[in-house]
């Protein structure tokens, strides 16, 4: 078999096995897009059997062993399940507690399934735990795709069941229609781009072996200009070999100066950083004197307030004072009244009026000493009026002091920023003077192999002229290899000798 046709037979069978994967996956997909609508569809109509059934009424019960919703009987009744099948098709059916009461699913023998069991996955789900079910399930042998939903009593007891269904064959048959159709086209489509690539590669293979045969000529007939063209790069290689010395000698003078520049700039540095650790220790000083003055502000402020509220009680203490005086004045007069009363009274008054005399006197010894303690307050009042403005004035001083601190400090942050900024860019500049240092040191090592590869250029060039030779010679044998494709014979491979081995 010719080589064009192995090509060709494995294009087509690539372009088989591509269809079938993605027809198989297109089916794959499918089965589970119709598995999602089975199940929205038996919940759309779940939902319309359960509206049937409240229609009936809202309430479910069992009495004497049938299943009511209001006053309707289910049981035997088969009213709802034959209108959900009128009206979806499917299956329905009520069950008390897990035996079919009303249904529309038949028998073998063609009878409906009354009496019958739920089972299955749906039994414990529905039944024992009182919650829905959706999936598929096997009824009476059958596959279906399902929804069950419990059905409760005023008490929240499950006494029943809901169900809808529709045979998984049913539903897929349409499917399975169509699969059988989507395969025949796949073929169809198979067999058809098979024969359009046979067509193709046919006329696209034919032209492609003509272009090789005239390029094969094209590479002999131009193997003489490249020797000509090499012995041009002799000459060039000769003139680059001694501009290559003088940048060589250039490029070392630089390299000196660029190794003075990086001490240089690497003092720099070292006096920049140890600025830099001078000027955060004096921000920080700063920074802790602040702080102190800001506690000192504070416990002043705190003793003002005591101060002022010291003078506060001590006013109170006057009020108390004057009170003190009314009453001791109240208490003086009481005693000349009793002193009057004693004296009317005779003999038998006379030691009241001996009581009376002794508290008008002490009376009397009470104002003097509130007169004595309303002085001793005022002079204290005096004097913490005194300390309050010495208080207030020393609060001012230390809030300016404060003020210059701050200010102070962001004086000293602006220059840290500065200093910073000065010692980055004194590191760069060191840094970057050693990278140019590096780079100037590679670059005369790069001009020494340049020129120490411009010497074995000229052998390179002398070598060429022999590998000219081989290009013409592997030409030729292209040429043949093509006329040997074109009949479709097998090519005899011909091995020749490099310049090197020969």
């Amino acid at each position: 078999m010719k080589f064009t046709s192995k090509m060709i037979l494995t294009d087509i069978m690539v372009i088989i096995t591509a269809i079938a994967i993605s027809t198989g996956f297109a089916f794959f997909r499918m089965n589970v897009e119709l598995k999602r609508q089975a199940t929205v569809t038996q919940e759309n109509v779940l939902s319309t059997f359960w509206e049937l059934l409240k229609s009936k009424g809202s309430e479910f019960s069992v009495v004497n062993g049938k299943l009511y919703a209001g006053s309707y009987l289910i049981n035997n009744n088969f009213e709802l399940p034959d209108k959900i099948k009128q009206l979806f098709g499917g299956t329905a059916t009520i069950f008390l507690a897990d035996t079919r009461v009303s249904t529309n699913v038949l028998k073998e023998d063609g009878s409906r399934a009354i009496d019958t069991k739920l089972t299955g996955p749906a039994l414990d789900t529905v039944i024992k735990q009182g919650q829905p079910y959706r999936g598929e399930a096997d009824i009476l042998g059958i596959s279906y795709f399902t929804a069950y939903d419990p059905i409760k009593n005023s008490k929240g007891e499950v006494i029943g069941v809901l169900y809808v269904g529709i045979k998984q064959a049913d539903f897929f048959a349409n499917y399975h229609r169509m699969k059988v159709a989507v395969l025949f086209m796949a073929i169809a489509v198979a067999a058809a781009f098979s024969c359009f690539r046979w067509m193709m590669v046919r006329k696209t293979i034919d032209p492609l072996i003509e272009n090789l045969s005239n390029m094969s000529d094209r590479i002999h007939s131009h193997s003489g200009s490249i020797a000509m063209t090499i012995d041009q790069q002799a000459g060039f290689a000769t003139q680059l070999s001694s501009s290559v010395v003088e940048i060589s000698s250039t490029m070392e003078e630089f390299t000196s100066t660029a190794s003075q520049i990086a001490q240089h700039s690497q003092a720099v540095v070292e006096r920049a950083d140890k600025t830099l650790e001078d000027t955060k220790h004096g921000a920080s000083e700063v920074e802790n004197l602040t702080f102190k003055i800001i506690d000192i502000s504070a416990t002043i402020q705190s003793n003002l307030d005591e101060i002022v509220e010291l003078g506060r009680k001590s006013k109170e203490i006057n009020k108390i004072m004057e009170i003190i005086n009314n009453i001791a004045n109240q208490t003086k007069l009481i005693a000349f009244n009793a002193a009057l009363e004693a004296a009317s009274a005779g003999e038998a008054g006379k030691r009241f009026g001996v009581v009376a005399v002794e508290i008008r006197r002490l009376a009397d010894s009470v104002v003097e000493s509130t007169a004595e303690i309303e002085g001793r307050i005022t002079e204290i009042l005096d004097s913490v009026n005194r300390l309050v403005m010495s208080s207030e004035k020393s609060a001012l001083l230390i809030q300016e002091g404060q003020d210059y601190a701050s200010h102070t400090v962001s004086m000293l942050i602006e220059s840290v920023d500065g200093v910073d900024e000065t010692t980055s860019a004194a590191r760069q500049i060191s840094l970057s003077t050693q990278q140019q240092q590096i780079a100037s040191s590679q670059v005369v090592v790069a001009l020494r192999d340049i020129e120490q590869g411009v010497r074995f250029s000229s052998d390179a060039v002398h070598k060429a002229n022999v590998v000219t030779g081989e290009l013409a010679a592997l030409a030729d044998h292209l040429r043949n290899m093509i006329i040997a494709f074109k009949a479709g014979r097998p090519m005899e491979v011909q091995e020749f000798a490099t310049s090197e081995e020969q």
